[in-house]
């Protein structure tokens, strides 16, 4: 299946677009898919590297294991993708809706998830050190054994008092109300 584009008031749209076509094109050099529709597909253990996924359609995709190191996920729709074991290292995942994802045992270190929705996602064993999550909704969040070491969680949307969060990391991590954790 070839993708094609679509323009809607002033803006260029990508339509649905296969896995092999996205992997042949990403092997050949190219990393803009802006507004791709991957809705439910896996995508297990692949390689976008430094991709611009933003504006992405990726409702229930499988993820896991991906190499997603840098990658441009702004805006892009991940509910209840999965993301477990995936290096999301410098990723960039402003304002991105994770809601009910799993991301368990991903590498999310230094990402940024400003105003990023992981309402009811599962963050287990999850490393975020030096992770941006300032105004992240983090509400029904599942946080067992993450490392949030040096984190940004101002005015983060995050009741961190009753949640189930055993030997949880917050060592300099700047707290919701903007206090650091030492």
């Amino acid at each position: 299946m070839s993708a094609n584009f679509f323009s809607f008031q002033g803006r260029a749209y990508q339509d649905d677009m296969d896995v092999a076509e996205l992997v042949s094109r990403y092997a050949r050099g190219e990393r803009n898919f802006h507004e791709i529709n991957l809705n439910g597909v896996s995508l297990w253990k692949i390689n976008l590297s430094e991709a611009d996924l933003s504006g992405a359609d990726l409702i229930g995709a499988d993820l896991s294991q991906a190499n997603l190191r840098g990658i441009n996920l702004n805006s892009a729709n991940l509910t209840g993708a999965n993301l477990q074991g995936a290096n999301l290292i410098d990723a960039k995942l402003i304002l991105t809706t994770l809601r009910g994802a799993n991301l368990e045992r991903a590498e999310l270190s230094k990402a940024n998830l400003t105003q990023a929705d992981l309402s009811w996602a599962n963050l287990s064993e999850a490393n975020l050190s030096a992770a941006n999550l300032g105004e992240a909704n983090l509400n029904g969040t599942k946080l067992s054994l993450v490392i949030l070491r040096g984190a940004n969680l101002k005015q983060a949307k995050v009741d961190l008092r009753n949640a189930d969060i055993p030997d949880l990391n917050l060592a300099w991590t700047i707290m919701p109300d903007g206090t650091i954790h030492k």
